[in-house]
């Protein structure tokens, strides 16, 4: 409750894609910066079980949502093909002032997650197919997939 505003300003790549100022539903979640900012700050981190129609009306979400502006900034430039720059700009009820720019999500090659990051986001995603526990005996097929004499097993374990 400390948060008085929080802008971003993005390139044009990113402007014309995160297109939705309130979600509607779990999909345009995807696409809402003020959603997608204020459920990080909230919950520390975005998921999967974020985007459901149920979870982009979490009142608490949309407050600080309400917050929340993008904004195009012609003057953001990448530094190189890959790049996506984005700034944060938060402003504080006490009038401090936060500013942060970066060049590159987290999870590409520039800026990779940690083998424990990827092995998370694996099961995360593969339980939205099957369950925890062939979610996980998949994953330590695939760590060994190189020595694996048949994959047969690690396809049915994938099929549900």
């Amino acid at each position: 409750d400390r948060v008085e505003s929080i802008n971003v300003d993005v390139t044009k790549h990113t402007f014309e894609r995160i297109i939705f100022r309130v979600p509607q539903s779990g999909i345009q979640g995807k696409f809402c910066m003020p959603y997608l900012l204020a459920r990080a700050i909230i919950d520390g981190r975005v998921s999967l079980d974020h985007f459901t129609d149920s979870a982009v009306r979490d009142p608490d979400v949309l407050k600080l949502a309400e917050r929340i502006q993008m904004n195009l900034d012609a003057n953001l430039k990448a530094i190189d093909a890959g790049g996506r720059p984005c700034r944060v700009t938060l402003r504080l009820k006490d009038g401090q002032t936060l500013t942060r720019e970066v060049q590159h999500a987290k999870g590409g090659p520039e800026i990779p997650m940690t083998p424990g990051e990827l092995k998370g986001k694996f099961i995360e995603c593969a339980r939205q197919a099957i369950n925890d526990g062939a979610a996980r005996r998949a994953l330590e097929s695939i760590e060994r997939l190189e020595t694996l004499d048949n994959i047969r097993p690690l396809c049915q374990l994938l099929a549900g």
